[in-house]
């Protein structure tokens, strides 16, 4: 099995057990088939007082067994070396809420047999880029520090002057990957800290 197909695997396993989770919770949701809705980063669609909300869900399937106190936010990417706008601040995306799936434990050594546990945490995407644009960190001084950082030596954690490292963020540059992505690196407790996202399971 290739990478590519192992990783729609592991998706698609997992979005077998998230839907068990939000049936637990008594979440009225639809997963989402449609290929154009998934490209507009909508994954579920969430109705809540007869308001339907799109749902990305972003998971750390990289890091099975572990539990990360941040999640990587993409600002930029390289596709066939050519440079491509991230997800966080692509307006040609429809989400209401990304769901960032972390602490994902599997059962055994080999995902087949199933996930045992993780955890949920929805952040409000209006709310975090409002949030980030007030304390200096809007699309256009990100991208331009993007191009700044495309052509230096820097890479992995790079501080910003907005965000405390060690308890808010960073930058995160992932030169050994073949996308090359450029990340807002977040602490999960400081985005729920601050009123942009809050832990949905378990509670």
């Amino acid at each position: 099995m290739s990478t590519f197909d192992q990783d729609l695997n592991k998706e698609h396993l997992l979005g077998q057990f998230l839907d068990e989770i939000y049936e637990k919770l008594n979440l009225n949701f639809t997963r989402v088939t449609d290929t154009e809705f998934q490209n507009k980063g909508v994954d579920l669609i969430f109705v809540h007082s007869g308001k339907e909300y799109y749902i990305d869900e972003k998971a750390q399937l990289d890091y099975l067994n572990n539990s990360l106190p941040t999640f990587t936010f993409e600002l930029s990417y390289l596709k066939n070396g050519n440079w491509r706008k991230g997800w966080l601040f692509d307006h040609k995306k429809i989400t209401d809420h990304y769901f960032l799936i972390t602490d994902i434990r599997i059962k055994t050594q080999t995902i087949e047999e199933g996930f045992e546990s993780c955890s949920i945490t929805s952040v409000d995407t209006k709310k975090l880029r409002k949030y980030l644009e007030n304390i200096g960190l809007d699309w256009d001084t990100l991208n331009d520090l993007d191009a700044q950082i495309r052509h230096s030596d820097q890479e992995k954690n790079i501080p910003l002057r907005n965000l405390k490292e060690k308890q808010e963020g960073c930058l995160y540059f992932s030169v050994q990957k073949d996308e090359k992505p450029l990340n807002l690196k977040l602490y999960l407790n400081w985005l729920i800290k601050i009123g942009v996202a809050k832990r949905i399971y378990p509670f």
